[in-house]
């Protein structure tokens, strides 16, 4: 990338990264990088980075870089700041301030670029991202006064207000990302946003299924168990693609199922590969579990026979009553 355009990088969450960014910092290029690890704000003049160095310079654009916040980041009066809530309102200050210092620029575009979680932000999953980790609210950017505002660390491309956007991974990093995966282009004029352009990269694809036989019985031919495989869903998600295949089934029944045919069929189908997985369930588990819900010996002893498929008389629940209640009286005589 260095050789076509300057390039600037900050680092994300220190687990992922290890030392990743000691790495980027001596990697040449024909253009200049610039690697941040704790919060700055650079001025970008043709093919170079640059230190604030006076208000006469002509730059292309300023660029404010803050990486994963950490409380290493933050001092406050009672000390450095320890707990999510408290980095999430210093994280304030901070963009108020670098907002502050890119005014004395008004006819260049300002970019914040930063890697955290944004209240509302959505998950492949399709969850709605809020109270994990440190929190950053949309309102708390718009404090830096930027232009445009990209952002890392969720992996669901995704556009938050007018002016911030996630691109997500390049590449599914899990069976939960299902998704389109790419990049953004973004075109600015000045402070104006003209155009933000989702450019979809070729990855991996991904199908997956799930089926739980807990529920209903058992198919009777091996074509019933990949059901999704109909001439529709060929053509647009198995084929080409790396199927997951996720079957929940009673323990006892777990050999019935024809794992390898069912496999054939997907690979049959297009698919670059087929993974077949069996989740076993026990069944004295779950009719333990149900008869533990449920109080009363009367209604103990109804769950047991559900589950047997027994059918209790009248005369059995009246004399379990019976025989709780004598219990309930002793208890309260002694």
């Amino acid at each position: 990338m260095a050789d076509i355009c300057p390039v600037a990088i900050i680092t994300g969450t220190p687990s992922h990264e290890g030392t990743a960014t000691d790495i980027l910092q001596v990697i040449r290029g024909d253009c200049d990088i610039h690697v941040a690890t704790k919060p700055e704000q650079v001025y970008l003049q043709k093919h170079e980075f640059f230190s604030r160095s006076g208000l006469g310079a002509k730059w292309d654009a300023v660029i404010t870089l803050i990486p994963t916040p950490t409380k290493q980041f933050f001092q406050t009066e009672s000390g450095i700041a320890e707990s999510n809530e408290e980095i999430a309102q210093a994280m304030n200050g901070l963009f108020a301030g670098f907002g502050a210092q890119a005014h004395d620029y008004p006819n260049i575009p300002h970019i914040l670029i930063g890697h955290w979680n944004v209240s509302g932000s959505i998950l492949p999953t399709g969850q709605v991202m809020t109270g994990k980790d440190i929190d950053i609210g949309y309102d708390s950017m718009m404090l830096a006064c930027s232009d445009l505002i990209c952002l890392g660390h969720i992996h669901k491309a995704q556009q938050i207000g007018e002016r911030a956007f996630y691109p997500g991974s390049l590449y599914p990093l899990t069976w939960g990302e299902l998704e389109a995966k790419g990049f953004y282009i973004h075109t600015l004029d000045g402070h104006k946003l003209i155009e933000s352009r989702f450019i979809e990269t070729p990855t991996r694809k991904l199908c997956r299924v799930s089926a739980d036989y807990t529920k209903a019985p058992l198919p009777e031919k091996c074509e019933d168990f990949a059901y999704q495989l109909t001439s529709e869903i060929i053509s647009s998600e198995c084929e080409g693609a790396s199927v997951r295949c996720d079957f929940t089934v009673w323990q006892d029944e777990a050999a019935l199922i024809p794992k390898e045919e069912i496999k054939q069929l997907y690979l049959d189908a297009g698919a670059i590969d087929a993974d077949i997985r069996i989740i076993r369930i026990p069944r004295e588990t779950v009719r333990s579990e149900a008869v533990l819900k449920v109080n009363s010996l009367r209604d103990k002893i109804k769950a047991m026979a559900d589950l047997r498929g027994e059918t209790v008389s009248e005369s059995i629940l009246q004399k379990a009553d019976l025989l709780e209640f004598r219990e309930i009286v002793q208890e309260v005589a002694a």
